[in-house]
């Protein structure tokens, strides 16, 4: 797990070598282990090192054969060993035992062909002097990030947006296509950034850079076709096989490996897999609240460790902490996410880091598994959906007061065209409230949800509209949110993150499977949970779900109110440069009084104002969650 950055000048222009110092500079978080750079006529490589396999002679950049074929890579190719033999078989020769010197013998020996060979998570740039071209590649499922900006006369590229903005002659623009998507996901969905000309590289693609200019590709376009005479049994038995071979393979380290756990079956199954491996007693890691939260999962976290055998690591967060930890998450995550774990999770692996750098998470079981309850109402929905388009039932459902998730339902609901129905579920705020809220360039703003979605949604236009929604939701929501921060807040502590229910040998078999499998009657994840039961003890798989949640809603409506505020309405807010005022002071204040519970609309603001004002230059690190740490909410 490492930080890669670089800039390719096309006609040989010289790379300056104290801007390159100044992009490795700006991820020394994520390889505090050491740095590397490449310097040749046209291209300049920053690297940043945290060191997991072959600890002494894994430094990066890496020369294939010759020295033509030179490569850095971020994150890990779980199946290098595999690699390697088939590879010196056919005549290579290695110089280290890295799992990423694979890749550049691989590129030599299949050139860009070399990603349908890699099992892994990773992010990786290959300069071939021969072609004179850059290759920079992300992995199938977007695990790890990887941005990049043209220019007039190149390419630059980073793991993270900071590497390439560490150059003080690029524009710091915000985008309004990107916000008018982010207001509705709650995320950017790739290849969107909110700074106009920084792109992000999307699951599952490539690009090529050299003197004809940079072209994007996506490399992996699955057509899954669903095995209908697949038995219950017979997937179960299939997918526990896949599942001990993914944590299996995941679990190559030169350096000790812990387990991210929570109260549910996904991150039990992890660790139940990974104790079968042997060795030594496994360490986990899990998140409680100071105070009574009915969402806690650290008391059933703690009873899983111990039925299962592990060294268990509580660690709590306190209402009073949440002023340094919004600075310090706000300003790794770069990007303005939704999600409310992200607060908790940065906190979990900066404890992690004090007694590994490797863990295994549960991440990823829910999207590709139907896990969540907006499934039920794409796979159950055709009857309610005639009903609810007739007259009478429309004219009702505007008269109805409902909460925001309802609000979603009926939305949805209404729409027979299943990506505008995809939109309507994810919205946080409808085209409807962004055209009523909006102000200045973001009400000339174009983009459109639906256009995201449509992107990943063709390609499986032949599935079922509910196996469509769960391959769209695998390769946009679960990259751009969750793996997103998963990614960003584990390397913010120099951590690496592992996530084994994404294995790509994995996911190809669970793509296959009928949606009666993946969710029945109103059980999700119907395959996951029994072949859960054979493996795991009865106090653990009978557990209601309670998911990853935090009590922010709770805090927004107390104490934290007045710096909420003072952040989304206060002197200099990028809020009210885009939104209008009396909007934004009406959701919070329904939200104070119990009216309406706004946490998803307020998270989203609050993630946009400080992360976007830091992305756009206006604040600096030290001082982005300012309105927090000094307003008195916490004191």
């Amino acid at each position: 797990m490492c930080g890669v950055s670089g800039i390719h000048r096309r006609a040989n222009n010289e790379v300056d070598h104290a801007l390159l110092q100044k992009m490795a500079d700006s991820m020394l978080h994520r390889g505090p282990d050491g740095s590397g750079f490449l310097q040749l006529p046209g291209i300049g490589f920053a690297f940043r090192r945290l060191s997991i396999i072959d600890l002494e002679g894994g430094d990066q950049p890496i020369a294939g054969c010759n020295g033509g074929v030179i490569v850095q890579g971020n994150g890990e190719i779980y199946n290098f060993r595999e690699l390697r033999r088939e590879l010196e078989g056919l005549g290579h020769r290695f110089s280290t035992n890295s799992d990423v010197e694979a890749i550049v013998h691989g590129y030599e020996e299949w050139g860009v062909d070399v990603v349908h060979h890699l099992n892994g998570m990773f992010a990786f740039a290959i300069w071939d002097s021969s072609r004179q071209r850059l290759v920079v590649a992300r992995d199938h499922l977007g695990i790890k990030p990887l941005y990049y900006r043209e220019t007039s006369d190149g390419v630059r590229f980073g793991s993270e947006m900071r590497a390439i903005l560490t150059d003080p002659t690029l524009s710091r623009e915000l985008d309004h296509d990107a916000l008018r998507l982010f207001l509705h996901f709650g995320y950017t969905p790739s290849p969107h950034t909110l700074v106009k000309g920084v792109k992000k590289l999307a699951p599952g693609h490539l690009f090529i850079s050299d003197e004809s200019g940079l072209k994007v590709t996506r490399y992996w376009d699955p057509q899954p076709q669903i095995d209908e005479d697949i038995t219950l049994d017979e997937a179960t038995e299939e997918y526990q096989r896949l599942v001990a071979e993914a944590v299996k393979r995941q679990m190559v380290s030169d350096v000790p490996i812990g387990i991210l756990l929570s109260g549910g079956v996904d991150s039990a199954m992890i660790l139940e897999a990974a104790s079968n491996e042997g060795g030594q007693q496994l360490q986990t890691f899990t998140v409680g609240f100071e105070d009574q939260f009915d969402h806690d999962e650290s008391d059933d976290a703690a009873e899983t460790a111990q039925l299962l055998g592990a060294e268990h690591h509580k660690i709590t967060l306190a209402e009073s902490d949440f002023g340094s930890v919004v600075e310090q998450t706000l300003w790794h995550l770069e990007e303005p996410v939704l999600s409310q774990s992200t607060f908790a999770y940065h906190l979990m692996t900066r404890e992690v880091r004090r007694h590994l750098k490797v863990v295994l998470t549960g991440q990823g079981a829910d999207e590709p598994w139907a896990g969540y309850d907006r499934y039920i109402g794409e796979r159950y929905g055709g009857a309610a959906r005639m009903l609810f388009r007739s007259s009478a039932m429309q004219v009702a459902s505007n008269k109805l007061p409902m909460g925001p998730r309802l609000g979603r339902a009926a939305a949805s609901l209404g729409e027979a065209d299943p990506v505008k129905r995809f939109a309507a579920i994810h919205q946080v705020f409808s085209p409807e409230e962004i055209r009523a809220t909006a102000r200045g360039d973001l009400l000339n703003s174009d983009a459109t949800a639906e256009d995201a979605i449509r992107y990943w949604q063709a390609p499986v236009s032949h599935l079922d509209q509910f196996s469509q929604l769960l391959h769209v939701d695998t390769r946009m929501s679960l990259p751009d949110d969750l793996l997103l921060y998963g990614d960003k807040l584990s390397m913010s502590n120099s951590v690496e993150a592992r996530v084994p229910f994404l294995d790509i040998e994995l996911m190809k078999f669970v793509e296959t499977l009928p949606p009666s499998f993946k969710l029945r009657g109103r059980t999700g994840k119907y395959v996951h949970k029994r072949a859960a039961e054979r493996a795991l003890p009865r106090e653990i798989v009978r557990r209601p779900k309670k998911g990853f949640a935090t009590p922010v809603d709770k805090w927004f409506a107390q104490n934290f109110a007045p710096a909420l505020e003072r952040a989304v309405l206060g002197e200099g807010s990028l809020c009210l440069e885009i939104l209008d005022r009396s909007v934004l002071s009406n959701l919070i204040n329904d939200h104070v009084s119990g009216k309406q519970n706004h946490r998803r609309q307020l998270t989203t603001l609050l993630s946009l104002e400080l992360a976007g004002r830091q992305l756009l230059g206006q604040s600096e690190s030290s001082d982005i969650a300012e309105p927090f740490l000094n307003s008195g909410a916490f004191s």
